[in-house]
Parts: structure tokens; sequence; C-alpha cells
């Protein structure tokens, strides 16, 4: 997230990361379950099948096949927050039960948090765009609420803006479901809205105000709970009106809250840096014993609790309800019997890989990509067998109770967007029809000022000559060596990729930065960097390595990503690319760049780069001036940029007449995030699963650690150069999160439930902080370069071929070739497209009609339109348009693709028509939907009307670039070739591709693919 924020008044934004998140929660059993075997043989799951243990009666002891364990987990990833069951009475096979995504939002991988509740029937969910996590005011109040019931996979959304944290939703003994929206900011604790939904129904019960901050809600059949501040309180009250009775004051933070038997219940608290068991009843908090901290977890059960782990110090005897379950590693998630154990649920895509493991380099998966591939580690408890799987969400589901799919969303509890909406279809006709029924003929045509719908960002969506070629991460990591010490400095040529630019070099544009007192910025901590913010793209999500396509933004259209809302100009959110610069992007800003420095910015990843270091030095040169360190100050040091980075994402507070320093929203003793949490990615890769679990700075130190993968398998980045004398192989990172907490700097009082319940200004830290004594190569990290200082550009490892250039169908050298890009060029070096005079391609969004509402408003469908439309590296001249299918009736979506044949060179309506075999051309990706061509004669006397054929374009392409055969038509001035993307079935998920048509000159009829033969 760069930007230039000189004032305390930096409002933190949107980010693109490509982390999904998943946790799983449900517990166990009604009796204790043997411990685990130390050495436990491992499962051969089959790598086809999604059972975690074929070998059934082995692995989970006799009587397994009439267990009512159940299993329910999520996890995200671009396909949406997949929440799967598995039964233990099947062999823990993994289902996906429903996806649950936004089919309104172009948003990228999805995250979120489940839980059961108590009968079993239903799961609950909060998930949002995984890009929005490090957004305060997403986090608290953005993220949407569904129950789903597991019998069938029925959805119904029950609330939306409400908060994503690691202890929501909250789930008890009943059907009954809490979830939270919180006001907080940097500057005020704001209040707590509560909503209770009834899971059976799928309703919001009732939502009550409380002040404050509240965390951690638990229906109970004695009452509602939840943490404020730091205290454990009871939840009354009536009306719109929430009051928190306290019960007692907490001796530490909380990781976890549930309900027990006879009204207890158990806590999951941190004191002394262990992870301690309490329980709750009667008036009295009774402490039961304590675990190493991270690897003693607490978990709802069916029938009570289960602490699960290192539990030898936990004793259980005098709590009802109650159960202890040792385990060896890092639980986390337990099925509600307490029989599995899982270690790891998360989609292979969140770690950048698009091929099965173990593939030959190269290889891809059959869709191209790893969205809905979940791996999962779990153990069966009774016999200590391991095993992991991975499945294919999309092939194993659990079919609705109706057929016809997918299950939907039940919209009868959802709580609208109150802004104005492409599926709201007023009267409006004068005669009280309906939009829709308006564009068959009546109302009046008119074209209001849509001036709020023009986006301010300077470099513009879907322009050819601004397309963003995707680097691999080889490049990306050669681009961060290189400008970390100056010399990014190669020269791109004049016209680089088309783009129509000036020559000029990445960090002659953007020079490297200085930092106060001297040094350089470790490449590691800028690949993290880039890690966190893009996932290393440079290019829309859309494009592959390799691919070009739109430029990386978060939410261009000021609409919260929707596909739906109308944009908003005040809204939009002008950050590019790779290293996510925002400030100079836009057409308001002072200063902002010139069309070189912009358009290098959008379209090269390797100056976008160069331009996002200096945000990062701004934040530490901001610092210096403020007189806050890390350790010794000396920024060689990658630990030494934990408070940078925080500043880099927050903002640093420089105002004189306010608290200066860091905000409150990234200090990790904050109880957002679980006390009991280990650093980012040290222990497992399913922390990225679960991003919103850290502040931003410890993900960042986290990818740092821990280089992401390549598409395949590879390591996209080298490691650090470790602390020589420890030989630790990670970061020195601090001990505890309470090192920026103090009540005489920061009115922070560490080991407390809620170490500064004001959450306001007075919790911002300003000082100076140490964990490393006598710093030194031996104790602490240095950065590790692969490529040396001034080494040259290394080649791109694309994923798919580029596009094919010039290429004709069947080698037919008379064919004329109407392509999407008509005369333009493209980032392949494909040149002037031959014969571009002989036709033109054109566009058309929504239904090009505008109509005032008698409220004023107006409904645009061009508006909405754009919206959906991208631009992608593949097929012909390596480049095609896409947007995704709708039903019939959906005229906001509506694109339409026209290649005309010129006027020029075709005969009257009178004259005889001219004959051509028509050809579609299908890319190699990108293309999926089933899509209704129409041929198109153009007036003619002899009567001859248009003929259309539907052509599925991803089994006709088969993954190649693909000339395919409609057939033959003869053809007067105004005839063309038309295709759109409404038709019955559309869902909005399937990609339709505009690419290129082929006349050929013909004398003899050719009934083709479609029977055409006119």
């Amino acid at each position: 997230m760069l930007k230039r924020t000189p004032t305390s008044t930096r409002t933190p934004r949107q980010r693109i990361v490509t982390q999904a998140l998943v946790t799983t929660l449900l517990a166990s059993s009604v009796a204790l379950v043997p411990l685990v075997a130390q050495n436990a043989p491992a499962e051969a799951a089959d790598a086809t099948s999604s059972t975690l243990f074929p070998a059934a009666e082995k692995a989970l002891g006799a009587g397994y096949e009439t267990s009512g364990d159940l299993m329910v987990s999520g996890t995200g990833d671009s396909d949406g927050f997949h929440i799967m069951t598995a039964s233990e009475r099947d062999g823990f096979t993994f289902r996906e039960v429903a996806s649950l995504r936004r089919k309104d939002m172009d948003a990228g991988p999805w995250t979120g948090y489940v839980c059961t509740t108590g009968s079993g029937r239903y799961a609950a969910a909060v998930y949002m765009p995984t890009m929005w996590v490090n957004k305060p005011g997403a986090a608290y109040r953005s993220a949407f609420a569904a129950v789903v019931r597991l019998s069938d996979g029925k959805v119904t959304e029950v609330a939306q803006g409400v908060q994503l944290a690691y202890f929501s939703p909250g789930c008890g003994e009943d059907d009954r479901v809490l979830f939270s929206s919180s006001t907080a900011t940097d500057t005020d604790a704001g209040h707590t809205t509560v909503f209770e939904a009834d899971a059976a129904t799928g309703r919001i019960v009732s939502d009550r105000k409380a002040a404050g901050r509240l965390t951690h809600l638990l229906p109970t059949s004695r009452g509602d709970y939840g943490v404020l501040g730091n205290d454990l309180v009871r939840l009354t009250g009536n009306g719109k009106t929430l009051k928190t009775q306290k019960q007692t004051k907490l001796p530490g933070p909380v990781f976890a809250l549930t309900a027990s038997a006879d009204g207890a219940l158990d806590l999951g608290l941190v004191n002394e840096r262990k992870s301690v068991i309490s329980r709750w009843h009667g008036g009295k908090l009774t402490t039961l014993g304590s675990g190493e901290l991270g690897k003693l977890k607490l978990f709802p059960r069916k029938g009570g609790s289960l602490a699960v782990g290192d539990v030898d110090g936990v004793d259980a005897s005098g709590a009802p309800g109650l159960k202890t379950q040792p385990f060896k590693g890092q639980p986390m998630g337990v099925s509600r019997e307490g029989h599995l154990v899982t270690t790891s649920v998360v989609s292979d895509e969140l770690k950048g890989v698009t091929v099965p493991e173990g593939s030959k380099p190269g290889a891809a998966s059959a869709d191209g990509k790893a969205a809905g591939l979940v791996r999962i580690q779990a153990t069966a408890v009774r016999t200590g067998t391991k095993a992991t799987v991975a499945f294919d969400t999309d092939v194993e589901r659990v079919r609705p109770a109706k057929a016809g799919g997918s299950p939907a969303m039940d919209p009868a509890a959802f709580v609208a967007n109150t802004g104005p909406r492409d599926d709201i279809d007023p009267r409006n006709c004068g005669e009280g029809l309906t939009e829709s029924q308006c564009l068959s003929g009546s109302g009046v045509q008119v074209f209001p000022d849509v001036l709020a719908h023009q986006i301010p960002c300077l470099v513009k969506r879907n322009n050819p000559k601004r397309q963003a070629l995707q680097p691999s991460a080889n490049m990306v990591e050669w681009a961060v060596n290189q400008a970390v010490h100056g010399n990014l400095t190669l020269q791109r040529p004049a016209n680089w990729h088309d783009t129509g630019l000036p020559a000029y070099s990445p960090q002659g544009l953007f020079p490297k930065p200085n930092l106060t007192g001297g040094g350089d910025i470790p490449a590691q901590i800028v690949l993290g960097i880039l890690a966190q913010e893009s996932n290393f793209k440079q290019a829309s999500w859309h494009s592959m390595n390799g691919a070009a396509g739109n430029v990386l933004q978060a939410d261009w259209f000021g609409n919260e990503a929707s596909i739906h809302y109308y944009p908003n100009r005040s809204k939009s959110d002008c950050g590019y690319g790779i290293a996510q610069v925002t400030s100079g992007m836009r057409e308001y800003d002072v200063p902002k760049f010139d069309t070189t420095r912009a358009g290098a910015i959008a379209t090269d990843y390797a100056t976008n780069i160069a331009a996002g270091m200096q945000i990062l030095a701004e934040k530490w040169n901001q610092l210096k001036a403020l007189g806050m360190n890390v350790n010794n100050g000396d920024p060689q040091y990658l630990e030494n940029w934990y408070m940078a980075l925080w500043g880099y994402n927050s903002g640093v507070y420089t105002d004189p007449n306010a608290p200066r320093g860091l905000g409150y929203f990234n200090n990790p003793a904050n109880p957002n995030y679980p006390p009991d949490r280990t650093p980012f990615l040290r222990m497992t890769y399913d922390d990225a699963s679960h991003p919103g679990d850290w502040p931003y700075q410890e993900k960042v130190l986290g990818w740092a650690e821990t280089p992401h993968k390549t598409w395949n398998w590879e390591e996209s980045y080298e490691t650090p150069d470790w602390p020589g004398v420890l030989d630790l192989h990670k970061l020195n990172l601090p001990p505890d999160p309470y090192r920026f907490c103090s009540p005489s700097v920061n009115n922070c009082t560490p080991n407390t439930a809620d170490p500064c319940p004001a959450f306001n200004d007075t919790c911002r830290w300003f000082g100076s902080v140490s964990w490393i004594s006598d710093q030194s190569p031996d104790n602490s990290s240095r950065e590790d370069l692969t490529y040396a200082p001034g080494s040259a550009e290394p080649a791109l490892i694309a994923k798919y071929p580029s596009g094919p250039c010039m290429t004709k169908p069947n080698g037919n050298t008379s064919a004329i070739i109407v392509d999407d890009l008509n005369e333009r060029e493209d980032v392949y070096d494909c040149g002037d497209f031959e014969g571009a005079a002989d036709g033109k391609f054109t566009l058309q969004l929504g239904d090009n009609i505008n109509y005032l509402r008698p409220d004023g408003s107006f409904r645009a469908t061009p508006s909405i339109a754009q919206i959906d439309l991208h631009q992608l590296g593949a097929g012909y001249n390596g480049h095609v348009f896409f947007t995704h299918s709708y039903p019939e009736s959906d005229f906001f979506h509506k694109v339409t693709g026209r290649w005309a044949l010129n006027p020029k060179s075709l005969p009257a309506a009178n004259d005889i028509g001219k004959r051509y075999n028509v050809w579609i051309h299908l890319p190699n990706h990108g293309a999926e939907a089933i899509v209704r061509y129409t041929v198109i004669p153009g007036p003619n006397a002899e009567g001859l009307k248009p003929d259309t054929c539907r052509v599925n374009q991803g089994t006709r392409s088969a993954g190649k670039d693909t000339w395919f055969k409609l057939g033959t038509m003869r053809f007067w001035k105004g005839g063309r070739v038309e295709a759109d993307n409404l038709h019955d079935a559309g869902t909005g998920d399937a990609n339709v591709a505009f690419d290129a048509v082929a006349f050929v000159p013909t004398t003899i009829p050719d009934a083709g693919n479609c029977a055409f033969g006119h």
C-alpha cells in the first residue's frame, strides 16, 4: 500500500494479497479419546480421492462406520470461501458444502472464519475478499455473514458489514449465532453492534449496540457473553440497546471462549507466556492448568469443550463437560466428537502455485489454476495415523436436495446496500412498466451527467496501449535486488511493449531513496511487501505469468469491488500494480505524475517497484525524524524494519499538535490478533490462509522469512542471510507482543485482556524499542541477493505460450482477419496488424441507453457493463477482451462484440452477395462459456436472414489457440458477426472471450461446424 501521507490524517486503504483463510472449528467427543501415538504410521491417502483414510478401520478403529462424528472446515481462494464437511463413517471424506462469495464482486481470493451451531446442523461463516484484510475499516465492519445448512448446502446470507476476526462468528449450544460489527478506528473505540441470527430460519433476530469494542461473543442457554475491555461480560437488554454486565476481571488476554456443561464457560487465556485453561462457573473463575504457548488450544465440542495439544498440565477432573486430548503439533481444528485433528486446511492457490505438487516443470492443472484445490493435513487421534489429501471442491460437493446445481444464496434475510444497484428495476416508464420493459421501446432516452462514474485514476483500464505484462518471480527478485542498491537502471526503449512511452529507465524516473543515517533497504523486506501486497502481481489476478492484462488494482471503481454497484468517483482506489503505488496516480493529486511516470508505473513492474520503495523509505525517515528506532537502528538488519512496515500500512502520525507515532491497529498487543499466535508462516503455510490473525508488519516479515511459491512449486525468492552465531534459520523477531505496550508511553498495560481499552490516539506508540542487544550479523538477519548488482534482466518464465501472430485458418492467405486489436500492436511484438482496413471490431457496453429515474437518479447500463470487462494477453495477436456470462435479461452486464467487414468491399443490398467461410479464433486460456455467435449477412434483397451458432469456447479450444469454422454466409453492406455474454444459463462465472474472426472468400457453400452453408 504505497501512499505519500505527510500528516497524521493518513487513511489506510484496501490492498490485494493472495492469501485465503481457513479456520476449522468444531469440537469433539463426549468421551475421552486415547492418546495420540508418538510414532504413528502415515496413511497413504489416494491423491485423486478426497478420503483421508481409505483403510478406515485401521486408522479410525472399530465402529467408525456408525460414528456420528463430523468435521467442518473452511478455507478461501478466488473461487470463494469453501465450507467443507467430512464424516467419520466414510473415512473422513471431504466434500464442499458451499462456496461463499459475492458473484457481484471481482475481488480475487476470499477469506473467512466458520463455526458450527450446537445442533450440528448448520455452519455460520464470516467472509470477505482477502484484499480487504489489512484495511481497519473493512476488517472491523465490511465482511459478509451467512449460515449454511449442512445437509444440502443451502446458503442464507444474513448480514453484511460485520467484523472479520478470529473470534467471530460465535456459535454456542443451540442454533443461535452472534456476529459483531465494530466502528472502532485508530482514534476511537466506537461501539459494537451485535447481530443475533437464527441459523434454522436464516434470519436476524435482533441487532443491538453496546459502547466500546466487544470480542469473543458467545450465545449460551443461560445468556450471551463476551469480552469488553479487561472483563468477561454478560449481554442483556432489549430493543436497540445492549447492556454489558461485568462477571469477572480477566487475568490475561483471551484466545478462546466456549460453552460447557451446566452453564459453565471455559476460557483459553495467555498468562506469563503460557496458554492457560480456566473455567467461569458459579460466579468464580478457576484456573485448570497451562501448557506451552500456542500448543494448547481450546475448541467447542458436542456436549462441552475440548482442550487439545499440550494438556499434561491441565486438570479437567473437576470441570464437567471439559475433556482433554494430548496432541503433538499445532492443532488447527477438531471434529465435533474429537476423533480428527486438522493441522492444515489450505488452498494451493494462496501459495501462488497452479500445478499439482510433484508435477513436471511446465505442467498445469486441468483448468490452469489451483483455485478450489484444497490440501488438508490431519491426524486420527485414536491411532495417531496422519494423512494428507488434496481434492477439487468443484468435483467433491454435497449435492443440494433439489436438482439444478450448486446451492444459491437465499436473499430472504439479506441486508441490502441502499445505494443504486443494477438489479433494482424501478417503475419509470410512464405506464408503470419496469426498467427492463422500457428497453423494448417505450420511455424517453436521456443522457444525464455521469461525472460521478468517471474514475479519476490516471491510467485507464482496457487500453491495449497500457497492458501490464505479468512478470515471473525471477524477474521480480532481480528487480528488487537491483533497486535496493540503485542499479535498476536498465533502459526501456521508446514504445517498449507498444506503450507509446518515450525511452526511460526505472530508477531514472524514481531514483533510489536516501535513508536518514545512510544505508539501504534490505531486499527481503521489499520482497516481503510485494508478496503481501500483491503476491508479485503487476497485472490483474486474471493474468498468469507471462500474460498481459490490465494492471492490478484494488477497488478501481470505488464501489467495494462490486460488479453491480455504480462506479463512485470519490471512493475510487488508484493503487497500481505489484507495489500498489497510489499517490500521484489520481487526477486530483498534487503533485501528480506525468504521462511517462504514470504509464511506466502501470505497465512496467520494475518501475512500479522503484516507485514503491520511495514510500517505504519515507516511513523509515519519518520515524527517524521522530527519534523512533528499533534495536540499534541500522537499516541493514531486517528486524529493524518492524516499525517502518507498521507505518507503511497504517501510517505514521507526525502532527506535533496531536499524539505522534504509530497507531494501535497494527500494534502486536491489539486483542484483535490471537495472543497465542506463533510468527506468521513459521510453523506452516496454513497461516497464509487466515492472514487476519497477524498485524501487517508480522505478515511482511513472515513472507521475508518464508518465500511463497511460484506457479510450479519453486520458491519465488531467496531467504535472508540468517544470524550467524544463533544459526536460527529464522528472523530474530520480538519475543512477545508487548514490546510496544507501556502505561507511560501509550496508555497500554501488558498481559491484559485489552491492553489499551481506550482504543484512541492515546494508544499510539511513540518511542524506541530494542530486543536485540549488541546487534551484529551474529544475532540479526541481513539481505541475501540472488542477482548481483548490475546483472541483466532474466528471461521471462511464462506459464502459457504467447498468442499466435498473424495465423490464418488452414493457412489460407486470402483470409480477412478482423481482430479485437484492430490496427494496434500488443506486448508480444506481433507487429502491425495485417489487413485491418478490411474490417473493424467494436465493443458495445450495456444496452447503450440511459434512463433518468423519477427520483433524479439514473440508470446507465454502460457504467455497469464496463466493470466486468477485462483485457488479457491471450489469443490471436496476444490479446482478447473478456467478460462473464449472464442471464438473457441482464442488460446491465451485457457486452457485445462486433466483427464487421468493410462496407466498401461488400455489395449493395440488391446485388449478389459475397460468400465467405466464417471462422472464429479461440484462445488457449481465458475462454470458458457457451457463447452465441450470430452471423449477420446485412440488408439484402434475397431475404437471407442471420444465422446463429452456440459455441463452447472452453471445450472447442481444448487449451490451445484454435481456429473454429462456423460455416459459410453470403454478405452485403453491413455484414458482420456478433457475440454477446447474455445466455439463459449465464451465472456470472464463465469467461466469455472476444478474440478474432476470419472471413475466407469462397464460391462453394460449406456447412462447417454450425450447419450454415449459405
